[in-house]
């Protein structure tokens, strides 16, 4: 049973009160507006909070702390979704049934003293922590290409959606760290707790109520301001001519990525004709894109698409050679054609609906995937659940999922290719 409430100003739980299983699950998330001045600082400000506390001032007192905790762990969350930029902490610890005394409790008081009461220095953050984890950062943002395959993936984003938040990655980019200082962060740390809106996700076998006692103690100091309002979904742009981009680096496979808008987000009754269309497209071994382009005509190493549900951008990535790019775009292309004509068999239709209601089954069991799920429900405004979304697909007819994919449109076009000789 989920349950939402605000429990302080600009502070909402969700609680979905669960004994499956035998660990808790824990995630506060302060959302904030994707901008291109303050996205990488949002990044490295949950990173700099797990560095040191007013009693645990390091990493290895923090992890003594946590061990007394019957080993509860915390880590940082940095979430990108649609135009919202969610950061803060995830933690699980074991359920105050399974041992002699509460967790829950302490375990939220240590993550509270973590977000409210940060080990400082001169009233700043200390200057070698910061200065850590802004190269621990760097070194992630920079890293970023060293897997092309996401790497092209990011560069087709970056190239449609050039301008619009949408483009800025999770994490920033490095060049806006570079002015960051331990005293400028600690400011606008601030600023972070007092204007976001904080959204709290809870999983375990307490009831809400308990739950909403625990966290309306622990947050009290919270300080609060005009609180950010987010917006779960974005208009796509209006239709412009295709784009095309390509970049040359020292590579010996191809990367071919195209990226389509559609009108069609999460909130559109037509969200889950599209889901499935898009799979019967690209998603798993029984897709157009797998058995066609992939293992009949070997155009392709791999070759899948992914929908975007907050912004409408549906996403195509695969590995090419370089001699055969220009034919496996034409033969992507011909494949999304097929589908919006309706040449879909009842064999790709049901595969496609397994494909999608089995990961949902499985997304059911992991705590990880529920949070992740219900922050994005969140921004979304609806309540439905991973059962309604899974019923939903269930019922779209071939003809319902047609009709939803012919809303996609081209927009970009991104090649990676190898450095001529």
């Amino acid at each position: 049973m989920n349950h939402r409430t605000e429990i302080l100003p600009g502070v909402y739980l969700t609680a979905v009160q669960s004994d499956k299983f035998k660990t808790g699950c824990f995630s506060l998330n302060l959302l904030r507006p994707m901008k291109k001045e303050e996205a990488a600082a949002n990044a490295l400000i949950p990173s700099v909070l797990l560095r040191g506390s007013e009693t645990c001032p390091d990493i290895a007192s923090i992890s003594a702390k946590l061990d007394e905790l019957y080993g509860a762990s915390v880590g940082t969350l940095v979430r990108k979704k649609g135009e919202v930029q969610l950061v803060g902490f995830y933690c699980d610890y074991v359920q105050d049934e399974y041992v002699d005394e509460p967790v829950f409790a302490p375990v939220m008081a240590f993550l509270a003293e973590l977000l409210l009461h940060p080990r400082l220095e001169n009233g700043a953050f200390p200057e070698a922590v910061v200065d850590s984890e802004k190269l621990n950062l760097e070194n992630a943002m920079l890293s970023r290409i060293n897997d092309k395959r996401t790497y092209a993936a990011s560069q087709l984003i970056r190239t449609m959606c050039a301008g619009q938040p949408y483009g800025i990655p999770r994490i920033g980019e490095p060049d806006d760290l570079k002015n960051i200082t331990a005293k400028s962060l600690y400011a606008h740390y601030r600023d972070l707790l007092a204007t976001s809106r904080v959204e709290l996700f809870y999983m375990g076998s307490l009831s809400p109520a308990a739950v909403t006692k625990v966290l309306q103690t622990v947050l009290a100091e919270l300080p609060r301001a005009e609180v950010f309002v987010p917006v779960g979904t974005t208009p796509a742009p209006a239709a412009r001519p295709v784009q095309e981009k390509t970049e040359r680096l020292d590579v010996t496979q191809g990367k071919l990525s195209l990226g389509f808008f559609t009108d069609i987000t999460a909130k559109d009754p037509r969200y889950p004709a599209l889901v499935l269309a898009a799979t019967v497209f690209g998603g798993g071994a029984t897709s157009k894109l797998f058995t066609n382009v992939r293992e009949k005509m070997s155009l392709c190493y791999y070759a899948s698409a992914s929908f975007e549900k907050f912004k409408g951008v549906l996403s195509v990535s695969s590995g090419v050679e370089f001699s055969k790019l220009e034919t496996a775009k034409t033969e992507i292309l011909r494949q999304l054609e097929a589908c919006k004509a309706g040449d879909i068999t009842d064999d790709e239709l049901e595969s496609a609906r397994g494909y999608l209601v089995s990961d949902l089954k499985i997304a059911m069991d992991s705590p990880g995937r529920l949070d992740d799920y219900y922050m994005g429900q969140i921004l979304l405004e609806q309540d439905g659940t991973m059962e309604d979304l899974a019923s939903a697909i269930a019922r779209v007819t071939k003809q319902e999922a047609a009709d939803a994919i012919q809303a996609l449109r081209l927009d970009t076009i991104y090649a990676l290719e190898g450095v001529t000789a």
